[in-house]
């Protein structure tokens, strides 16, 4: 038992003897009041405790007092808190500690170039926040260039006599290449980043990079052409089949919607929303919002919804567009690594410059997947 568990019970003791005429009231006092003293010069040293390994943290010696000198001989990896810490100052050009030199030299493959594994974490959480459709799309996360396949040209199942022959339909097998295009952010900041604390210095730094690498990598998957870059979902042909197109000097009317939505291949309904920027939506579609004769937009839950989709807003989309689909099905993606992060320092500036880069590639796999709602040009 602990001497702080010791005197929680005496504590204890006293309040019921405290309770008998016979006891001896002057006696408990100086009890009391001693192991109230004892009690606080307990939890004091405990606190002095806590902030003497914080220091030594911070300062990448890495020792834990709870566990002693040994721990200088751990087997370091992207995932220490050593590494963590080392790397964070080195961009900067802050002298490392003992444990952080250690860590920087000894972390494989290495060699102060991986990004330690809680900040690539946070930057891959904080880029999905600010892009959402990558939560939405096929995204994969693997090495090198990908080819995948995805279904063609598919025959109907037909019915069988007993006993006649079987011969093969003419199905085909489509095949997507994924290569890696660099998406780059660079931000400069005075030389006064020296003085932040690792944690502020990381929140700083994967804020400021996730939410631009963001917005260009959900620029691709809406836009982008496919020649020398992804390929967006705008890159699909649009036709009569597969697209609405309301006349340049004409309002969105709620039978153009409906017909949208009829266009969208029935196999990709579920999970389908709407994507379009925040002004179409209130300017075209939101004028549509009338409960007592229609249920074409609705509202729950802080959520729009188009016939029963909900709507995403990006503002990426072209004005007076909207995409209806599933992208899931229809878009994959490859984001061949973790966020890199590189860093220089610039006498002239007296400054740093830090640079995030991620390869990504990404193409639209099901183009019957997708519908679109256009504003003629002319």
């Amino acid at each position: 038992m602990s001497r702080l568990k010791e005197i929680e019970v005496r504590m204890s003791e006293i309040k019921k003897e405290l309770e008998s005429e016979d006891s001896d009231i002057n006696k408990l006092n100086d009890e009391v009041n001693s192991l109230i003293e004892e009690r606080g010069a307990i939890l004091k040293e405990k606190e002095n405790r806590k902030v003497l390994i914080k220091k030594i943290s911070e300062d990448g010696i890495g020792i834990d007092l709870g566990v002693g000198i040994e721990n200088r001989d751990n087997v370091f990896n992207a995932a220490s808190p050593e590494y963590r810490s080392a790397f964070l100052k080195s961009i900067r050009g802050i002298e490392l500690g003992q444990m952080e030199k250690r860590a920087m030299t000894t972390v494989a493959n290495s060699a102060g170039a991986v990004v330690p594994t809680s900040t690539s974490n946070k930057i891959l959480e904080k880029v999905k926040q600010y892009a959402p459709l990558l939560d939405k799309i096929d995204l994969l996360q693997v090495k090198g260039n990908l080819i995948i396949p995805a279904e063609g040209t598919t025959v109907d199942a037909a019915l069988h006599n007993e006993g006649a022959v079987i011969t093969p339909d003419n199905d085909t097998i489509n095949k997507i290449s994924l290569n890696g295009y660099e998406v780059t952010k660079l931000i400069t900041i005075s030389k006064s980043v020296e003085t932040m604390s690792i944690d502020v210095f990381e929140e700083w730094l994967v804020r400021k990079l996730s939410k631009k690498i963001a917005e260009k990598l959900t620029g691709f998957i809406l836009t982008g052409t496919g020649v020398s870059q992804p390929q967006g979902i705008d890159a699909i042909s649009w036709n009569n089949k597969n697209s609405v197109t309301i006349g340049k000097d004409e309002k969105l009317e709620a039978s153009d919607v409906r017909a949208a939505v009829g266009l969208l291949n029935g196999g990709y309904d579920m999970g389908s929303e709407w994507v379009m920027s925040k002004t179409t939506f209130f300017n075209d579609f939101h004028p549509l919002m009338d409960t007592s004769a229609n249920n074409i937009i609705t509202q729950s839950a802080g959520v729009y919804y188009v016939c029963g989709y909900p709507v995403t807003f990006d503002d990426r989309v072209k004005a007076d567009e909207a995409f209806l689909g599933n992208f899931l099905e229809g878009y994959v993606g490859n984001l061949q690594e973790n966020i890199n992060i590189t860093s220089q320092f610039v006498t002239r500036e007296n400054s740093y410059d830090f640079l995030g880069c991620a390869i990504f590639d990404g193409k639209v796999s099901a183009a019957e997947a997708f519908v679109k709602v256009i504003k003629a040009a002319s």
